[in-house]
């Protein structure tokens, strides 16, 4: 009996000796790893322990394990391949073994609940045509999908959770509706792996996705003392998402940054916004240590996010938006993605939009041509260059609308305003000129001497206006100058007005 006890102890003490070493649970089965880059893997051994890492296509790499048990390696990777890779850690007579690994392209996407939101859908929150796409979905044969755990933390976080998933019926009603149209339009178009990491957090503002570090220059505007206060929504708690998911999830290389938030933003720090995405923007490509790796904003869908008088009664969300599109000037090697098209109607009172299919696709489109070479894909969405006047007349000219416009005989949105700055409904005529290229000629009976333009500046305003494209014009106010002999192209967006 006695010979029998020791034996059963020293079973359990190398039972418990094997769980040392462990890879972090962000990397493991069906994975997608970073082509061509140095890439880390990491996990948790004995305290002090040495750890080799070795690969199928023959990279390695070695760590020691820190008195935590924490341990980074870092191996390179070869070209994307659909063939199935390993990757084995060892430590001491231990080891652990990830299958089934993929080389490709790894993208990052984060937001709140319209990035958060599943191909499944939810309770009231539908995807158009999400049975078709659940039901094809294994013929995405490289498509995979993480999504990390939401967990918020006071200080930077070494791992979290979150389980590797290849794109099958079975499992991706459970993807980000989003991160799987954008993921498997990408690994059709540049025949590679696609994998998605989907951290986000339903109902977050901004300020829990930055650092301490990066809120410092903040202080006015954001009270860091909220981060501990218990009487704060996790929502509103400055850095504990950053934290939790952002800065334990860094650690994987990826190629790219996709960012669906801001409605939490309509009410809080809105005239703040861009500065905080850039700031934000440059934070996590320093800690993802890869360059400045394509930054992708989507654009707010319409919604009525007030008392539900269409729109009329506040104008908080059009200014969010004009923050988005303006980041883009601050951020470098960054874009935005126009979804001012896609809701519909009866979505007045509906924050998360059904139709996310041509969200994925627009941002596939435009990665197609920030990251992989594709520079004459016309992936931009037509912008607002300049606003002239003359007489009762203004005339916007567009930027990325080369081609000239879709054909609409039902332009709504324009609307103009003189001195005393009062908006009245805009009739518009699309036109385009060999030198300046496209524009609309709007005039109104109500404002027979303009001196301010904007275009879907409402909080509920589907656009309708497309360039040849197909893509919508991004909602925009400005200013009009008066008309010159001959218009130039200046450079960048219009100047909006101050009090507007």
């Amino acid at each position: 009996m006695k010979k029998l006890f020791t034996l059963a102890v020293l079973c359990l003490c190398m039972t418990l000796n094997a769980a040392n070493l462990k890879f972090s649970s962000m990397l493991g089965d069906n994975m997608v790893l970073q082509q061509n880059a140095s890439v880390k893997i990491w996990g948790y051994a004995s305290p002090g322990a040495s750890v080799s890492v070795s690969t199928s296509w023959g990279a390695s790499g070695s760590a020691r394990a820190n008195a935590k048990g924490e341990w980074v390696a870092t191996v390179k990777t070869p070209a994307a391949t659909f063939n199935p890779q390993t990757v084995r850690a060892r430590s001491g007579s231990e080891s652990v073994t990830a299958s089934n690994v993929l080389i490709g392209e790894v993208w990052f996407c984060s937001g709140q609940s319209n990035m958060q939101m599943t191909l499944g859908g939810g309770m009231g929150t539908p995807v158009e045509g999400s049975l078709e796409e659940i039901a094809l979905s294994g013929q995405y044969k490289g498509v995979r999908h993480i999504t990390i755990r939401n967990t918020s933390a006071l200080e930077p976080a070494f791992d979290v959770e979150g389980e590797w998933q290849v794109s099958n019926p079975n499992t991706a009603p459970r993807f980000s509706a989003v991160a799987y149209f954008f993921a498997s339009r990408l690994s059709k178009a540049l025949d590679v792996p696609v994998g998605v990491i989907n951290a986000s957090w339903g109902g977050a503002e901004i300020t829990p996705w930055m650092s301490a570090e990066s809120l410092k220059a903040y202080s006015s505007i954001v009270n860091m003392a909220d981060a501990t206060d218990n009487s704060v929504n996790v929502m509103y708690k400055p850095t504990v998402m950053y934290n939790g998911m952002f800065a334990p999830a860094s650690k994987y290389a990826v190629n790219g940054i996709i960012w669906y938030q801001g409605e939490s933003n309509v009410s809080i720090r809105y005239q703040d916004y861009a500065a905080l995405m850039t700031t934000m923007a440059e934070t996590w490509r320093n800690d993802f240590g890869r360059g400045d790796i394509p930054f992708l904003i989507v654009e707010l869908p319409p919604y009525d996010y007030y008392d539900g008088n269409y729109g009329f009664q506040d104008e908080q969300g059009p200014i969010l938006r004009e923050q988005q599109f303006l980041a883009t000037k601050t951020i470098p090697n960054s874009g935005i993605v126009g979804t001012n098209d896609l809701t519909f109607d009866y979505e007045l009172n509906q924050v998360h939009p059904s139709n996310k299919r041509p969200v994925g696709e627009r941002l596939c489109f435009l990665a197609m041509k920030m990251a992989y070479g594709y520079d004459n894909l016309p992936a931009l969405n037509p912008s607002a260059r300049v606003a002239y006047v003359d007489g009762a007349k203004v005339r916007v000219y567009f930027d990325n609308a080369n081609s000239g416009w879709l054909g609409n005989n039902a332009i709504e949105g324009f609307e103009l305003a003189g001195g005393g700055g009062h908006f009245h409904k805009a009739d518009a005529v699309t036109g385009f000129a060999f030198r300046e290229g496209a524009y609309v000629e709007l005039t109104s009976k109500e404002v027979p001497e303009p001196k301010y333009v904007r275009y879907c500046f409402r909080d509920f305003q589907v656009g309708t206006l497309k360039a040849a494209n197909g893509l919508p014009v991004i909602p925009f106010r400005a200013e009009v100058e008066p008309m010159p002999e001959q218009p130039a192209r200046p450079a960048g967006p219009p100047q909006r007005p101050a009090n507007n």
